[in-house]
Parts: structure tokens; C-alpha cells; sequence
């Protein structure tokens, strides 16, 4: 839920991350603690960002996500770049994403509200929101966004976020909605089907 800020009297920015230690850990045990592209990942991303595009009708395509929250910061772990993000360009392969691109801080994006929410967040413009706005409408030039939390079935844990990002005003509907639902629901199949990693041993 929000946080409430006493120094301010109002509600914090940005939601605190209580579950850090335990969302960390569970990263950890699945293998996907340390800063990687996940190759599963960056596909969903795009065909998630190809299908949206196409069921809006959506000229320039949008910015696929899956973000895997770490400690203060959020790691794309599943990237697509639309290419031509100016509709110039063909839109069938993504830019080559530099390893920098994939990393935000936790206080940028709409990504944290949607796990905080612990449900899905479609916010058709960006802008009518202003006491979230960040480097994410600068870098990404976002205009509407569409999240849905990754929360671990088996324990409960928020791991991160699949979002879309799109430079138009968008009228999200339900079966939008439910087609992001889907494809956080393939992420969190692919996670809960990794084996656990063996730690290393104590010396």
C-alpha cells in the first residue's frame, strides 16, 4: 500500500519496498539474481509489445518490459525496443539494447506502483498523473502505459512487474488488461518452473 510520509503529510512518491529481503532471496534461488537478459524474456517482450500495438492500432509500436525489482533498483530482464519509435523504421527486429538501457532506478516508471498495487495498472496517459512523473516520460518519451505485477504463486511474493510503454495516449480495455495478465502469467511459469540453485557452501 502507499506509505504516508509524516514530514510531508502527504502519501510518499514512491511506495516503500518492504518485501526486498525476501523478494531477493527468492531471485536468488531461482537463479535470476544476477543483472542478465533472460533470452525467454525479451521474447515475450516483443510479441507482447507486437500484439498490443496491433490490437490498438498503434503506429509506433511499444516498449516491452519484464522488470525484475533488485534492491533500489528495477532490472529489465526482458527488453524490447521498437525500432523506428518514430514510425520510420521498420518495426520487425528491435535495437540492439546497451546493458546501461536495462536498469532504472526505483523511483522512475509506473512499475512500482504496479507492484505495490499487487494488480494490474493501466493508465491511459501518463501525463494526467503528475505527481509520477520521471525520466521514464523523457528517456522512453512515454505517453500511456499498461503493468501487471509477477507475483510468485507458490509464496505470495511481488518479484516485478510486465509492462508496456507507448508514446500515444491509449485507451486501455479490459481485454487489454487481460492480454498483459497473460503474459505475466507465462513469465511467472517460466520462474516457477526454474529449478532451485544450489548454494555454494559455507567456508
Amino acid at each position: 500500500m502507499p506509505t504516508f510520509d509524516l514530514a510531508t503529510g502527504r502519501h510518499a512518491q514512491v511506495p516503500e519496498d518492504h518485501k526486498v529481503a525476501e523478494r531477493l532471496a527468492l531471485l536468488q534461488r531461482k537463479g535470476l539474481i544476477e543483472d542478465r537478459p533472460v533470452v525467454r524474456f525479451d521474447d515475450l517482450a516483443r510479441v507482447a509489445a507486437m500484439e498490443a500495438a496491433a490490437r490498438v492500432g498503434n503506429a509506433r509500436d511499444f516498449y516491452g518490459f519484464v522488470n525484475l525489482m533488485k534492491d533500489g533498483y528495477q532490472y529489465f530482464a526482458g527488453m524490447w525496443v521498437p525500432s523506428g519509435a518514430d514510425g520510420g523504421e521498420s518495426q520487425a527486429t528491435a535495437v540492439a539494447i546497451a546493458p546501461a538501457d536495462r536498469f532504472m532506478e526505483r523511483t522512475s516508471g509506473w512499475c512500482v506502483h504496479t507492484a505495490d498495487r499487487r494488480k494490474a495498472l493501466p493508465l491511459k496517459n501518463v501525463m494526467d498523473y503528475p505527481r509520477w512523473m520521471n525520466r521514464a516520460i523523457h528517456t522512453l518519451g512515454a505517453r500511456t502505459y499498461l503493468g501487471a505485477p509477477l507475483i510468485h504463486r507458490p509464496t505470495g511474493i511481488v518479484l516485478g512487474t510486465f509492462a508496456l510503454v507507448g508514446q500515444e495516449t491509449t485507451d486501455w480495455s479490459r481485454q487489454d488488461v487481460d492480454m498483459v495478465k497473460r503474459y505475466a502469467d507465462q513469465v511467472l511459469d517460466y520462474i516457477e518452473a526454474l529449478p532451485d540453485v544450489t548454494p555454494p557452501p559455507l567456508h
